[in-house]
């Protein structure tokens, strides 16, 4: 057993424990002991490190990324959403690579670890995509990823094709059987796919069983053409569809009603909340707080480098913070606490992967970070410096 002592522990619990000079027991990558010092349990350590002050919680949970497109920063830094997309990002996609895109994905892991993410739902355009060698980047870099590769309509591929490519996909990575790399079903958007596809991705989905990743009421924009196209605003149309009847995170989730939030409420969707991404591509700001309190799962996501231009997810907890704060007008909401359960435990339920990671409990993955403080502040506390400075 190795111990970790003389530790300040933000555990990001139910309850939020902060345990100041405490240890942490890990046992075959398992937590054992978490708390204030125990003679006990020091007696029974194979190792003791003492980290002198350092601060311990959680990996951090990007909920929804794109991390291939990690060589495409700054492509275009002041475009709205779908110039952005239809203009600069798909075309400069199709021109991808296997090699541009494992390239791009180490340089995306080693920013993500730098950062302090441990685990990540990536959604991918497949063209050019090595199935393999992206798992043996993910593999060697010991990360947990859910890994999304995304279905458009188009005229080059029929819905059948389309739906049997990444049935091949999802085949090939249940077959490494590994529970550090996993898979969901990534229609792009109910503006970039077809009924007929959207359809077909939830029965395959379901088939599978296995969750589904879309980009969703992401802007005024796309409100206007579902609702040309369909007669119902997104959220409406997917519930027709059925996908909040399955397990699903929705990223943005940023042009919401409250009649909307009340139905997300009451459905196996999670929101992945990109603060720093909808603010670049002026897409408006979440209404995380009514979500939360309505009893949505919302997690903090940095989307793609081209859209953010990093993927520090400090950065964007922060970010999530001082914006609902400001939308709500009240400086109380979202606090430092909610803020770091957004980047850690909200995120892995978001995942579904609460029972696993995401906070500090015995029983849980030993997943997480040590963080050393750049400078005394007696005035502050551990968890308000992990995320404000």
């Amino acid at each position: 057993m190795k111990v970790f002592q003389h530790v300040n522990i933000v555990t990001c619990d139910h309850d939020f424990h902060v345990y100041l000079d405490g240890i942490l027991a890990v046992k075959e990558s398992q937590i054992v002991y978490v708390g204030q010092e125990n003679q006990e349990i020091l007696k029974q350590a194979n190792q003791v490190i003492d980290y002198q002050g350092a601060w311990i919680m959680p990996g951090l949970v990007n909920c929804h990324t794109h991390s291939a497109m990690t060589g495409l920063r700054g492509i275009r830094d002041d475009s709205n959403l779908h110039e952005w997309l239809e203009d600069y990002i798909w075309p400069a996609e199709a021109e991808f690579t296997p090699e541009m895109t494992t390239k791009a994905v180490k340089e995306a892991l080693t920013e993500m670890l730098q950062s302090g993410t441990t685990t990540f739902n990536d959604m991918y355009n497949p063209n050019g995509v090595e199935i393999e060698k992206i798992y043996e980047a993910v593999k060697a870099s010991k990360m947990r990823c859910y890994f999304s590769p995304t279905l458009f309509s188009s005229d080059v591929e029929t819905t059948d094709e389309t739906i049997s490519r990444t049935r091949a996909i999802i085949a090939t990575i249940k077959g490494y059987q590994d529970p550090n790399f996993k898979v969901m079903v990534a229609p792009h958007s109910p503006y970039s796919c077809s009924r007929e596809l959207l359809e077909a991705s939830l029965n395959l989905a379901k088939e599978e069983d296995i969750p589904l990743h879309i980009h969703v009421a992401e802007t005024k924009e796309e409100s206007g053409i579902i609702l040309k196209r369909y007669g119902k605003r997104p959220i409406a149309f997917l519930y027709e569809l059925g996908y909040l009847d399955h397990q699903a995170v929705f990223a943005h989730g940023v042009e919401l009603n409250e009649a909307e939030i009340t139905r997300l409420a009451d459905s196996q969707v999670a929101i992945a909340h990109n603060p720093i991404s909808n603010l670049k591509l002026a897409s408006g700001i979440a209404p995380v707080v009514q979500l939360q309190q309505a009893g949505v799962a919302v997690g903090i996501a940095t989307d793609s480098v081209a859209s953010n231009n990093n993927l520090d997810m400090f950065e964007e907890g922060r970010t999530a913070a001082l914006l609902q704060k400001m939308k709500s007008g009240d400086a109380s909401q979202f606090p430092i606490e909610t803020a770091l359960k957004a980047l850690t435990i909200e995120g892995a339920k978001v995942l579904g992967m609460e029972d696993e990671i995401g906070s500090l409990e015995v029983g849980k993955q030993a997943d997480f970070l040590v963080i050393q403080p750049q400078r005394e502040n007696p005035s502050s506390t551990p968890r308000k410096q992990c995320c404000l400075t």
